[in-house]
């Protein structure tokens, strides 16, 4: 069986939003579940943007 190639940033970022979308509508029976899924919504969405801006950073460095 051979090995999968890595993952592009575009597909990184999509695995993210998958991530994202799976945890978007639940909540947890407790407190702490819902704001653990909270935190893991914020995080998700920051390891995004930060993804993009990484990507946008290093087009507008290939630009100059």
């Amino acid at each position: 069986m051979s090995e999968k190639p890595p993952l592009t940033d575009d597909q990184v970022h999509a695995k993210l939003g998958e991530a994202w979308n799976l945890l978007a509508r639940e909540s947890g029976s407790s407190e702490f579940g819902n704001n653990v899924l909270a935190t893991a919504r914020k995080v998700l969405f920051t390891l995004q943007a930060a993804l993009v801006k990484r990507s946008d950073d290093a087009k507008a460095q290939d630009d100059a």
